[in-house]
């Protein structure tokens, strides 16, 4: 585009004389020049808002008001995408000729790239004065969905823009609401907790509460999830049948009554119960009554409320499709509900299709019975047996390892037990053969330390010997596991002691070089940093933690 007449549409200069005519038959001659993004002279006028310009242009070349950019726009979808509302009425009343509304009508129902119409961009931006102007133009128009499946009355449904909703409800004759996923705008309003369109949607169409979206759910489905008690309220009081329609496919479904409960709004189980008694009675696809769902889903008050009445005790031992009653779902849940643990019923429950009863369920000793149970328990517990041997095995073969180390360190801890750094007294007398650096402290750490790490590993040693007997023996998991547990505890105090006496010994032999014993001390308590890394490192304690409960 010129940049000339770019400049003049971007600032709306109209200039003196002929000076837009001249620049736009320059333009024609030229092909009609756009900007990079397929712009004409009218797009950019109308993307800044200025209205004498456009009435001008228009004017001259009122041709342009069909031409769309690369992203199939027109100059009205850009002027009412930005709520240019005197732009759009300029654009409205241009003359095109003797069939000037029938080329209006279809200009406002052209559709850009993504299949939105002008009314399309008005309401996502939410600008109600286009929207008046546009639904107006052409009453009889139906504003079809675009590329998403959305009509302008389900995105201001949406969106909550209620005048917009109002305004397309009033002057268009016959607009079209479905949305995507066969979802009404009752649908999306109550999704998305716009009560005020809902109310308003519900006014127009009171039929649209009955229609089933992709998943088989409806509008009062969705208010019951929601827990919107007034629009409940309005629809049972219009049509109680709605809350025995079921929720979901054909091979999986729900019931109203049973949505409430899973939710744990108890207000509109009692909503649902005013207008329809006998709701309770339902049943979902697997035979699962209200108190099934209600357990399952943790809902401890919901549980509580049908409890409260004798009327509802048949759901207590009530069986689903694989014979588990709410008692036995309790049981393996592990929820502890006082009204439902002591309910009369509790006692004589009947057994489920694996023959156990809820307090089987719940105990780890479970009895065994005939046929598949047997099997099943037989299976189990020879998988349990040889995870147990497996994980002997991986404790016995680690402690190959273990088991050389903490020798070793029996073995060097004996010998410098009687080889003392600094040497014995060798004068014949009162102190002969006792040890030179007796009466120093680092000596006397030495010597504590040294025993400790003899004691540790020789216990560890101790420890390996006894798990290896219980290994080929008794084959306990649990008590080779602890064994295995305290011996690499021991050693690794042993390890620890072991590097304190070499510290505490080269200190006392190096008591006159308090430089070099210092350096030598601080070399030597690195260790310390390097087992403490390799054990973040190495051990997953989490793991461990079973070991010892």
């Amino acid at each position: 585009m010129d940049s000339s007449l770019y400049k003049a549409a971007m600032k709306g200069n109209i200039g003196d004389g002929d000076f837009l005519h001249v620049l736009l038959k320059k333009d024609e001659e030229a092909g009609y020049k756009v900007t990079p993004k397929g712009n004409n002279v009218l797009h950019v006028a109308a993307l800044y808002g200025h209205t004498h310009f456009a009435q001008k242009v228009l004017t001259i070349m009122p041709s342009l008001l069909r031409h769309q950019n690369k992203k199939k726009e027109t100059a009205l979808h850009i002027a009412a995408n930005e709520g240019h509302t005197e732009v759009v009425r300029v654009l409205l009343i241009c003359k095109l000729g003797e069939a000037n509304i029938e080329h209006l009508n279809l200009i406002i129902q052209m559709r850009d790239g993504v299949g939105d119409t002008a009314l399309h961009k008005a309401v996502r931006n939410q600008h109600i004065d286009v929207v008046k102007l546009l639904v107006k133009q052409d009453p009889d128009f139906q504003f079809q969905a675009n590329n998403a499946g959305k009509t302008p009355l389900y995105l201001s449904a949406e969106t909550g823009f209620h005048d917009a909703l109002l305004e397309i409800l009033v002057s268009c004759n016959t607009p079209t609401y479905m949305g995507p996923c066969l979802r009404t705008p009752l649908h999306a309003a109550i999704i998305n907790r716009y009560t005020d369109c809902a109310k308003s949607l519900w006014e127009w169409n009171r039929c649209l509460c009955e229609e089933a979206d992709k998943w088989g759910w409806n509008s009062l489905h969705y208010a019951v999830k929601l827990g919107l008690k007034e629009l409940v309220c309005d629809m049972l009081g219009w049509n109680k049948s709605l809350a025995y329609h079921p929720a979901g496919s054909e091979n999986d479904w729900t019931t109203t009554f049973h949505i409430a409960a899973q939710e744990g709004h108890v207000d509109m189980m009692e909503e649902l119960l005013k207008h329809c008694p006998d709701c309770w009675e339902m049943l979902d696809s697997r035979d699962q009554n209200v108190l099934h769902v209600a357990i399952l889903s943790n809902q401890i008050e919901v549980t509580k409320f049908l409890l409260l009445f004798p009327e509802f005790d048949k759901l207590v031992d009530e069986a689903d499709i694989d014979g588990n009653t709410p008692l036995h779902l309790r049981a393996a849940s592990g929820n502890y509900v006082p009204e439902l643990v002591y309910h009369p019923k509790a006692r004589i429950t009947p057994l489920n299709e694996e023959l156990l009863s809820p307090n089987e369920m719940n105990s780890k000793d479970q009895p065994k019975h005939k046929g598949e149970k047997v099997t099943r328990d037989v299976k189990v517990q020879q998988r349990e047996e040889k995870k147990d041997k497996t994980l002997i095995e991986n404790i016995l073969r680690a402690t190959q390892i273990h088991v050389i180390v903490a020798t070793l360190i029996v073995t060097v801890t004996f010998a410098a037990g009687f080889t003392l750094p600094g040497g014995f007294e060798s004068n014949p007398g009162p102190n002969e053969g006792t040890p030179i650096l007796i009466r120093k402290s680092a000596f006397k750490a030495f010597v504590v330390a040294d025993v400790i790490a003899f004691v540790c590993s020789a216990g560890a040693v101790f420890s390996y010997f006894a798990m290896a007997a219980n290994a080929s023996f008794f084959q306990h998991v649990n008590a080779v596991s602890c064994l295995y547990m305290l011996a690499t505890t021991l050693q690794l105090f042993g390890m620890a002691a072991l590097v304190i006496a070499f510290i505490t010994g080269m200190y006392a032999t190096l008591a006159h070089s308090v430089a070099l014993s210092v350096v030598v001390s601080i070399i030597g308590c690195i260790s310390f940093l390097i087992y403490s890394s390799m054990l973040y490192v190495t051990f997953d304690w989490k793991a461990l933690r079973p070991l010892f409960e």
